[in-house]
């Protein structure tokens, strides 16, 4: 299968973790693609879509269909990609589209429920996520991102007791709180690494916070387990899917709960820690949008047989 994948983040050399969950998607050695995504992030928003809508209509080549990340702004050029192409088209839903950006204004709504209905299949992140999209007229399958579990995996706990925020300096992932308890803060706007260096990162924290007052699904989470290391997290989204309070981290309802369960991190082992990480296998997320594909092509062939 080939698809042209439209996307608002992919990684960049000025932005390496952008978007490195769809770079994980496309790693399937089943799949072949053509990315369009953002060159550079310092560019206006207005000049890198402009660039994306472009290249989505000309670039040359054989689809199968056309694969959208994000519900806005992204997934209005798939939809328009797929029309001009005569394509099939997914979209995935992965939080903010749906959380925050399709209720900005009355444009955005019209144009999230726009992409929404105008797509073969809707896919999420969250059984939250896909209630968002509910509310934007459409029904969504979950298919959770993963994570390489050959790449993050247990290793015994540093004899320093240190808390790391692997997160955004922006205020729904929680920075506020994050500076005032974390030991190490990480991320966009903070001090940005590379996919490669975050193993490294959590391997030498013993601790993972996540505040985020909005999570959709919480991929930072999953890699601190998957790495053997006990999180503590707001029970917010979907973190309360990946979180499972007190086998592999704790769930705080307020900032008090969350600096209370960091002074109560009890004995764990990395090992029974990691354990419960084999759902996030990212071979689950892929085969999970490859079923969703095939039913999609499936239908399309139906629709196209003559009538007998």
């Amino acid at each position: 299968m080939r698809l042209l994948v439209v996307t608002a983040r992919y990684p960049t050399p000025d932005r390496p973790a952008a978007g490195h969950f769809v770079e994980e998607r496309l790693a399937d050695p089943n799949l072949s693609s053509e990315v369009i995504a953002p060159r550079r992030y310092d560019l206006p928003g207005w000049m890198r879509y402009l660039s994306m809508a472009w290249r989505a209509a000309t670039t040359p080549g054989r689809f199968d269909g056309v694969e959208g990340h994000f519900v806005l702004h992204s997934g209005v050029i798939a939809l328009v990609a797929a029309r001009l192409r005569r394509l099939p088209l997914v979209v995935y839903a992965h939080g903010g589209d749906v959380r925050e950006m399709a209720h900005r204004n009355a444009v955005f709504s019209w144009l999230a429920r726009r992409v929404l209905k105008g797509a073969d299949a809707v896919v999420t992140n969250s059984a939250e996520t896909a209630g968002l999209v509910l509310q934007l007229g459409a029904h969504a399958s979950v298919v959770p991102p993963g994570i390489d579990l050959s790449r993050f995996r247990p290793t015994p706990r540093p004899n320093e007791h240190r808390v790391l925020y692997l997160g955004g300096d922006v205020p729904h992932k929680g920075v506020a709180l994050a500076r005032r308890l974390a030991d190490t803060l990480v991320g966009p706007g903070l001090d940005e690494i590379s996919p490669d260096e975050v193993r490294s990162l959590i391997a030498a924290h013993d601790v993972v916070l996540v505040p985020s007052l909005a999570e959709p699904f919480g991929l930072v989470a999953a890699e601190a387990i998957a790495s053997g290391r006990w999180v503590v997290a707001r029970a917010v989204g979907g973190l309360r899917e990946v979180v499972t309070d007190g086998v592999n981290g704790f769930l705080a309802n307020t900032d008090e709960e969350l600096e209370e369960a960091l002074d109560r991190i009890p004995a764990y082992d990395p090992e029974v820690v990691a354990a419960t990480a084999s759902r996030f296998d990212v071979e689950r997320y892929r085969s999970g949008l490859a079923a969703v594909w095939a039913d999609v092509l499936e239908a399309r062939r139906r629709a196209s047989r003559p009538p007998t």
